[in-house]
């Protein structure tokens, strides 16, 4: 196993979102998958999307890093802004909604729930 570095290109692969994610907006969701663990349980990279409203299910751990852009995360009656430089952690399960108010890129580590 060797260590790795990757650099953001200035635009992402597009990875599209699945329509029933889409509460308002037309989405350009991009993604680049920087680094994955030797397990395969965890993995890094880079994923951004136009202004909109999008409700997100994480189904695995997800630790995120706000390049740029700005958004509201609501989850329940619980709702945090975003701006370029913040940090949050989504643990597995919960569902929240994404209002992107500005085209926004973030950097995420996720990991996926170990299994017996």
């Amino acid at each position: 196993m060797a260590a790795s570095k990757a650099a953001r290109p200035a635009r992402l692969p597009s990875m599209p979102l699945p329509e029933e994610e889409i509460l308002e907006g037309v989405p350009d969701a991009r993604c680049l998958f920087t680094a994955e663990s030797a397990d395969e349980g965890a993995s890094a990279g880079f994923w951004s999307c136009d202004v909109g409203r999008y409700e997100f299910y994480f189904g695995y751990d997800e630790f995120v890093y706000l390049v740029e852009g700005e958004l509201s995360v609501t989850e329940g009656e619980r709702t945090f802004e975003m701006r370029p430089g913040d940090t949050a952690h989504f643990p597995q399960g919960c569902t929240t909604i994404w209002h992107i108010t500005k085209k926004m890129t973030k950097y995420f580590v996720a990991r996926a729930p170990y299994e017996d």
